[in-house]
């Protein structure tokens, strides 16, 4: 059974500046699309809900949050991505 998760839109939103400022702080940039940083803002914060981690929504979270430091956004996939496919995520 899936535990039921409710995110709110301002919760959402809220995230997203959270994510933007902090990217922008590290020199990186957030997708252009909002809604595919929405999207994403919306895995994280139902991860967070569901594990008690935000780990990223594109790669499969474990439940132990010490075997998943590695996904936890932003996940040590981010550059790697970045290089290979110009986005993460």
């Amino acid at each position: 059974m899936t535990e039921e998760v409710n995110i709110t839109p301002e919760e959402i939103e809220a995230y997203c500046q959270k994510l933007k400022k902090e990217a922008e702080a590290g020199g990186y940039h957030l997708h252009p699309d909002p809604e595919i940083v929405k999207a994403l803002a919306h895995g994280i914060l139902v991860n967070q809900q569901r594990l008690g981690y935000g780990s990223c929504p594109c790669r499969l979270a474990s439940g132990d949050k010490d075997d998943d430091l590695d996904i936890v956004c932003p996940c040590d996939y981010r550059d790697p991505d970045l290089n290979e496919y110009d986005t993460c995520y």
